[in-house]
């Protein structure tokens, strides 16, 4: 037997049932919060990123079918115009 039945006790009641911490717990939500938004913010760029590809594909076939408007308009002039 123990010397001191009353320290055993007093053991068994701080584990019983303990509470989550508050300063862990505040840790934890600010660590997620951090991390939801650098998620977020990865994702705003990824969005700017394609819409930039996209406009500059979208750029590079209009004047691509503009050189070849232009060339068809010269070669039609030049079938007209002997």
């Amino acid at each position: 037997m123990s010397l001191r039945p009353g320290s055993r006790t007093e053991v068994r009641k701080k584990s019983y049932k303990t509470g989550v911490d508050a300063d862990e717990a505040r840790r934890r939500r600010e660590d997620n919060l951090v991390e939801i938004r650098k998620n977020k913010r990865e994702d705003n760029l990824l969005k700017k990123r394609r819409e930039g590809i996209l406009l500059q594909s979208q750029q590079l076939s209009d004047a691509a079918q503009a050189a070849t408007a232009v060339e068809k308009r010269g070669s039609i002039r030049a079938l007209i115009l002997p």
